[in-house]
């Protein structure tokens, strides 16, 4: 027989802290930047692509 479909609800703590954790890796990766003289837009672009990917992560993985 066809079982029922479950589906997992992902809560707000999970966005919010997705978020906080995209935000204060873009603030870390800026710092090192910076400290190394890497300050271009590109270096902070690819901080920004790192840091939305690492948020993305937290908030698909804390199911």
């Amino acid at each position: 027989m066809n079982q029922p479909r479950v589906r997992i609800k992902q809560g707000r703590a999970s966005l919010i802290g997705g978020i906080a954790v995209a935000l204060a890796s873009f603030i870390l990766w800026s710092g090192v930047a910076r400290e190394f003289g890497a300050e271009s837009a590109v270096w902070i672009i690819l901080g920004g692509i790192v840091a939305g990917g690492i948020g993305i992560w937290i908030r698909v993985a804390d199911l």
